[in-house]
């Protein structure tokens, strides 16, 4: 047999075997790819079934346990990355947030008082004896039923609930470097509110209001009384819909929309930063104008998400510029949240 024939033979052997893995590879991708369709659409059905059952998530424990089943959905394929993941990236996040929604019960169990003389006496020298939030409801004639404009500030005040964690989600699945980052920051901002939630409870404008006897609307709650909207409640407390009333300062309403604008703010688009202000903004009037919380507060939970973010930037330029003993220390600590 010449070398033209060996040549054929070698060919005519091998091309049956490569058609073979390729088909596999190909058959392998279309069952990885309808397991992860199933996965979604599964995730999807259960989520419409929970809701529609039990209400909306709007509790910290449901919403992080509702990520967790939409990670894992996305995750049939590498079930070993979200078993890893479970235990690394998210329960340190999960532990703080049950202790973070039992701030309230340790602040009572201190017997640490209600404050509220240092916000409502710096909204009053700003602006005027008269609460702020019952100067807006009387400048745009609040009181006479649900505006049509109020629905989308509703929507604004109750995407707070869950925005941070499905950005996380989002993040841990799609961009995991980022995950480490965005997840460190939001540790370290939660964490402070709940040490400033046990240590200074405060009270919102309108517990201020309601003792003082001052008509004031809470908006949210009209809102949510009008749509009929019921919650899904929370899996470790009982009490109200919107969680701990006395955890006012800082409002997290407000460092979570600032601390979510500046963790994107570079390199984002020109209407994306436009949409973020916006987000920040529409976030700040809904809390004052609704009655949830003093000017003070709204501050406050800006200065905690600066900090927050400033802090880890400074640590991160000190940890390249440091001496070598220094930087290794510095390196250990911020590697150790992630950031």
């Amino acid at each position: 047999m010449n070398d033209h024939d060996n040549a054929a033979t070698t060919s005519s052997g091998t091309t049956p075997g490569i058609v073979a893995r390729v088909a596999m590879a190909l058959s392998e991708r279309a069952e990885r790819r309808a397991l992860a369709v199933a996965g979604i659409a599964a995730f999807i059905a259960g989520s419409v079934f929970m809701v529609s059952r039990d209400g909306l998530l709007i509790s910290q424990d449901t919403v992080f346990l509702w990520v967790l089943a939409a990670l894992f959905a996305l995750s049939l394929t590498d079930l070993g990355r979200w078993r890893r993941g479970m235990l690394v990236d998210w329960l340190p996040l999960g532990v703080l947030l049950v202790f973070y929604d039992a701030s309230h019960g340790i602040a009572r169990l201190l017997g640490m008082r209600t404050h509220q003389a240092l916000q409502l006496g710096f909204d009053q020298a700003l602006f005027g004896k008269t609460l702020l939030a019952v100067q807006l409801q009387h400048l745009l004639h609040q009181g006479t039923g649900v505006k049509v404009w109020e629905y989308p500030l509703f929507i604004v005040y109750m995407s707070h609930f869950f925005t941070a964690l499905v950005i996380a989600g989002i993040l841990w699945r799609f961009a995991y470097p980022r995950f480490r980052q965005f997840r460190a920051r939001m540790v370290v901002l939660y964490g402070l509110g709940f040490l400033t939630y046990v240590l200074y409870p405060a009270s919102p404008p309108w517990m201020v209001a309601k003792a003082s006897g001052i008509p004031l609307h809470r908006i949210v709650v009209e809102v949510w009384t009008h749509t009929g909207l019921t919650t899904a409640g929370s899996l470790i407390e009982r009490g109200s819909t919107f969680d701990n009333q006395v955890a006012a300062v800082p409002s997290v309403h407000a460092a979570v929309s600032m601390f979510i604008l500046l963790f994107f703010w570079k390199g984002a688009r020109r209407w994306v930063r436009a949409v973020m202000v916006t987000y920040v903004l529409a976030m700040a009037f809904i809390l004052v104008y609704g009655g949830e919380h003093f000017a003070f507060d709204i501050l406050a939970g800006w200065l905690y998400a600066i900090t927050v973010t400033v802090g880890f930037a400074v640590a991160t330029h000190l940890r390249r510029t440091w001496p070598p003993s220094w930087s290794k220390v510095a390196g250990r600590a911020v590697a150790a949240l992630g950031g």
